[in-house]
């Protein structure tokens, strides 16, 4: 039974099998109103004012929960939101029971498609104008329903073509990086979807994603200039 009361909601979450723990939340499964659920409870910060901790993670909470609404409400492949609590730090989604597409990807089980549909989901939430913020292939999952982006954690409202081409940006380093063999292949695939879901917008802000790649690549030649790397 889940307790109504905010401490003892809080002490039942911490009961719940952990799945993970990060720097700024505990992740926890279990069930919430008969569905079975992840709880994503943010950690109250030692070293920081007890009240300026309550309070970020209260608007942090908030801003987490109204962008993963909005991006569902976009019709984007991502959890669906059963509750949120911001006195607590407390988010309550729905569990995506599949693989996370890193490992589908190094497993040798993937399917083109997968990379297609990946695209399609952050399109989708870019035309909402939501920055995703870390759509890297461990933030995927494939599932029986389709490719779902999870973790909203550092998710933010667009307001420039700038903020929207970052995402494209990390998804491209990070499969560089990652999956370097089939880097071409999942980024054509990516961006064919991506496309799809995001017309005219899609181009302007692949076009700013070029753009920021070249000046990294220009800032690292500097780089080695002056050190004489």
């Amino acid at each position: 039974m889940v307790p109504v009361n905010l401490e003892g909601l809080i002490g039942w979450v911490r009961s719940l099998p952990l799945a993970s723990r990060g720097a700024e939340s505990e992740i926890r499964l279990g069930t919430w109103m008969g569905v079975e659920a992840v709880f994503k409870l943010r950690i109250p910060k030692a070293y920081m004012h007890p009240r300026l901790d309550h309070s970020l993670r209260m608007a942090r909470t908030r801003r987490e929960a109204k962008l993963l609404a909005r991006a569902h409400s976009l019709g984007a492949k991502v959890p669906l939101l059963l509750g949120v609590f911001p006195s607590a730090g407390l988010i309550v989604m729905e569990r995506i029971r599949g693989k996370v597409l890193r490992d589908h990807i190094t497993s040798g089980e993937y399917k083109s498609d997968e990379f297609k549909m990946a695209g399609e989901v952050l399109g989708k939430l870019h035309s909402g104008w939501i920055s995703h913020g870390d759509p890297t292939t461990s933030n995927y999952i494939v599932s029986r329903g389709g490719v779902y982006l999870i973790d909203f954690g550092l998710a933010d409202k667009a307001t420039s073509i700038e903020d929207l081409a970052v995402d494209i940006h990390l998804f491209r380093r990070a499969v560089e990086s990652t999956h370097a063999p089939l880097a071409r292949e999942i980024l054509d695939h990516f961006l064919e979807g991506y496309l799809a879901a995001t017309g005219s917008l899609g181009n302007r802000v692949v076009e700013r994603a070029e753009e920021i790649r070249l000046r990294g690549r220009y800032v690292e030649e500097r780089r080695r200039t002056v050190w004489g790397g």
